[in-house]
Parts: C-alpha cells; structure tokens; sequence
C-alpha cells in the first residue's frame, strides 16, 4: 500500500479511539459527579456500562463471523462499516442526552438502552475493520508500520475524547460536546469506506461453522496466551482511564478542563514516543518490546498511588500530571503493537488451517475484552467507588484503583512472557507458507 492508503485506512482510528475514550472517561462523571446531583446513582452506571458490554462482547463473534464469510460484492468488511457507522454515531450522540433532568431510574433505562446500541454498532463497524489490516499487506513490517499510523490517529482521537472533550464540556455542556465530537467521528469513519478497495472472497465449502471457528481459535497458543495477557492490562488500563476524572477533580482539584488536559498529557508523550517504539520494535520485535512496555505501565501505574497526597514534599498537582504522562511512553507501545501481533497470530493459524478468519480472531478478542472491561468498569465504580468513596472526603476508592491495576498488569506480563512464542521469523515462514512458497 502507498503512504496515502495507509494514512486513509488509519486514519479511521481516530474515530474509534473518540467515541469510544470520551463515553468510557466522562459518561460516569456526566451522570454520577462526585460533588453534585447527577443523573443515575453512581452503582447503577456501572451496571449500566456493564450490560452494554456484555450486548457488545455477545455481538462481537457473530460480526466477526459474518463478516469472515461474507459473499458482498463490495468486500468482507468495508459494507460494514459503510452502514454501521451512522449508527454507532447517533448513538454515541444520545448517551449525553439523558431523558430526566435529575436522579432518576428512567436514566438508567435510558443508559442502558443507549450503551447496548452505542457497543453494539461498535461492534459492527470496527471488528470488520480491524480484520481488514492482515488482509492489506503480508509483510510484517509494513503492518507495524500501519498499526504506528493507527496509533497515532488513536491518540489524536484519544487527545480530542480527553482535553478537546474538556475544554468542550467546560465551555458548551456535554449535549454540545457529543455533538461536535460526533460530527467528527463521523467524517473519520468513512475515510476507509472510500479508499479501500476490498477483493471478492469466495466462501469453500470446507470453511468452518461458527462454533468450530470458535473452537479452533483457543486451540492456538499463541492466541490464547497473549489474549489472558492483554486483557489482564486492560482491566487495569480501563480502571484508570475510569478513575482519571475523578483523580483531576477530587485530588488534585481541578476542573473538567483539567482532568482533560490531566488525561491528555499522557496522549501527547504518547505521540511524542511512536518513532522511537516503532523503530526499537523493529530491531528488537513485538514480543520483547510489548513485554517491556507492560512492566514500565506497572510501574508508572504504582506511582499513580501517590498522586494528591498532602504529605509530598513536592507539589502535587505537577506530580499528578508528570506521573499521568509518564504513562505515554509504554502506552504507544501498548496502541502500535497489540493489532500487528493478531494480524501475526492468523497468519500463522492460515498456515496451519488452511482457513482465513481475521475477523474471528480480533471479534473474540473483542467478545473477552469488552466483558472483562465491563466487569473492570462495574468493579471501579459499583464496588470501589461506591463503597469506598469518590469524594474529596471519602477518596479511598479512587486510590485502590491503582495498585489493583497494577497487581493485573503484572499478572499479565508473566502469562505474556512465559506463554508467547511466535517471533518474526516464525512470521515470515508462516507468511510464506500461506502464500504457497513454503510447505508447512
């Protein structure tokens, strides 16, 4: 693919990264802010938020399987996105225009109805994206080069959902937010529809059935082992990401612009360190680099304990926004590499099946990731912050947040490191075999 393919097709992350970062950080203080009435009791969004997870998880191996043996003569994927995306954008839309103004049951309704939408077009649109990236070029390489893109505009998105959406809710409101952020999202979602050009795929009929395919997947090693890894990272990246509003506003005393700015910090290192990630992984190879950044996250996220703590010697507040950007660094390892790796892990299962099911295995991956980013959300905010406090007089919740984040994070650096063996040259054989230059 040329430079402006890659930029077209990436650049659709941005779009992700917005929707999905600006619900997962400000929906919870939209509807449950620690100071003031709200709109739903602060235990009741996190169920809310979970049910939507567990409509997105159910949706994710059904889409993915569609779209793997979809007959469209547009493509396997891009018709997916063409019709899913106006959708998931008014719905994202409607999850900031609760339906009474002031604690209510009927908002929960609402919520819930509005989550399950909002994940379940989520689902539809960018399982068949992301299945698109193994298809757009062999070379493991270039794929780290497309994920590097794909990061970027991740983190562009993830910095408009952050310090954009702050600097929006503190000016217009959160209606006058969703709706600016939403027009946006859309422009970007499109960018693929009107570029990639997708090639016929004709179903065999020795393709598997759904719940063979299913199957087939966990009996890869090297897939079941970086899944228990990644999502062990991301049940603790999605309790701080949860928490980060609540660590502006409560301790460190900031306003929602701040806690934007705060979240954003972490974005612009992130930025700031893809050349380097994308060249060190290059010499070094996925594996060794994205072990490295997991540990560097816990580290950083050990540090995240200490921030608006009145017996600092320093100033806190610098200490909360250097620590949080600090962050950045294993981050943009954490975006880039994650997306090579699957587009690795089929290559490999194509080798050795004879079956293409890209979509399969990112749609399972997003079945177990959003369930256990659902439990992760119900856990911070049903559990932590509802019995423990949220407030600047009872914060104790928001600071248990942090080592349980870490405690995940390091679980999953072990599974990762002791259970995953698929290096580059491996890539290349299974790339060559799947191609038909090389017998298995």
């Amino acid at each position: 693919m040329k430079l402006k393919g890659h930029l077209m097709y990436s650049g659709a992350y941005l779009a992700i990264a917005l929707t999905t970062q600006t619900v997962v950080t400000w929906h919870a203080y939209f509807y449950a802010p620690p100071e003031k009435d709200g709109f739903v009791n602060v235990a009741l969004v996190g169920y809310a938020l979970l049910l939507g997870r567990i409509v997105d998880a159910v949706a994710d191996p059904l889409i993915a399987f569609w779209s793997d043996n979809s007959t469209n003569k547009k493509g396997r994927r891009i018709p997916f996105i063409k019709y899913g995306a106006l959708p998931l954008v008014l719905s994202f839309i409607l999850v900031w225009f609760p339906v009474v103004n002031g604690v209510c049951m009927l908002n929960f309704y609402y919520l819930v109805i509005i989550m399950s939408a909002f994940f379940f077009f989520f689902t539809v649109v960018v399982a068949p994206y992301l299945a698109l990236l193994p298809e757009l070029t062999p070379d493991p390489d270039e794929r780290v080069t497309i994920s590097t893109y794909q990061s970027i505009f991740n983190i562009v998105g993830l910095l408009l959902s952050s310090i954009g959406a702050g600097i929006l809710i503190e000016r217009f409101g959160y209606k006058v937010m969703g709706l600016i952020l939403g027009a946006i999202s859309l422009v970007f979602f499109y960018l693929p529809v009107l570029t990639v050009r997708e090639k016929p795929y004709r179903r065999r009929e020795n393709d598997l059935s759904f719940w063979e395919s299913f199957y087939q997947l966990f009996q890869n090693r090297n897939y079941l082992f970086y899944q228990i890894a990644n999502l062990l990272l991301w049940f603790g990246i999605n309790m701080l990401t949860i928490a980060v509003p609540y660590i502006g506003s409560v301790l460190l005393g900031v306003s929602e612009q701040g806690s934007g700015l705060l979240l954003g910090g972490t974005f612009i290192v992130a930025i700031a360190a893809s050349p380097l990630i994308l060249k060190v992984t290059h010499i070094y190879g996925k594996k060794k680099v994205f072990s490295l950044s997991i540990l560097l996250f816990a580290l950083d996220l050990a540090l995240v304990f200490f921030i608006g703590r009145p017996w600092l010697f320093f100033d806190q507040l610098w200490y909360g926004f250097l620590i949080v950007a600090l962050a950045g660094i294993p981050v943009s390892a954490i975006f880039i590499i994650p997306n090579a790796i699957i587009a690795d892990i089929t290559d490999e299962d194509a080798a050795k099946t004879g079956q293409r099911r890209e979509a399969m295995f990112f749609g399972v991956q997003g079945l177990i990731s959003k369930m256990i980013m659902g439990v992760s959300s119900w856990v911070t905010l049903s559990i932590l912050f509802h019995y423990f406090g949220y407030s600047l007089e009872h914060p104790t919740g928001i600071y248990l947040t942090s080592p349980l984040a870490v405690i995940f994070s390091i679980i999953g650096y072990f599974v990762f490191v002791k259970g995953y063996n698929l290096d580059e040259e491996k890539v290349i054989a299974y790339r060559e075999i799947k191609t038909g230059s090389k017998n298995l």
